[in-house]
């Protein structure tokens, strides 16, 4: 009856582990809603505390796609800013940029920056997040910024 018992438990522990395991995505780096940026991150959304976590490794450029009057009255910093509304200077621009780049957007909500995600992605780029809740979601948890 131990012995039953035993292989019960083991069969369980096991059953266990490989839903914990399966659970992940490697891809995209994230495991039961924690998200990691990582070395082959695809285009995605990120909340702001990994957003900031990987602005803080130094390996992406930050582009705001505000426009300059909201750049003005607070921005991350080293932000570069490209106004997402004039269509034809914000495609040049996107269109100036290595594909194969690590980059992070965000704009005021995230609705232009989730909107300038999926542009990146139909052109190509391997790496890049929108943060969710935007500039706005940014400063709400405290985040630093400067005008």
């Amino acid at each position: 009856m131990l012995k039953i018992g035993l292989i019960s438990l083991f069969a369980i522990i096991v059953l266990v582990g490989g839903v914990l395991i399966l659970g992940c995505d490697t891809v995209a780096k994230k495991c039961f809603g924690a998200q990691i940026l990582g070395e082959e991150a695809l285009a995605q959304h990120v909340p702001p505390s990994v957003f900031k976590e990987a602005l803080e490794s130094g390996k992406y450029k930050l582009i705001d796609v505000r426009t300059k009057e909201e750049y003005a009255q607070g921005h991350i910093k080293n932000a570069i800013q490209k106004d997402y509304y004039k269509t034809q200077e914000f495609l040049g621009f996107l269109n100036s940029l290595d594909k194969n780049g690590k980059y992070l957007i965000y704009c005021r909500t995230d609705k232009r920056s989730s909107k300038t995600l999926e542009i990146m992605k139909e052109k190509g780029f391997k790496n890049v997040s929108d943060m969710t809740g935007g500039y706005n979601g940014w400063v709400t948890l405290g985040y630093p910024t400067e005008k």
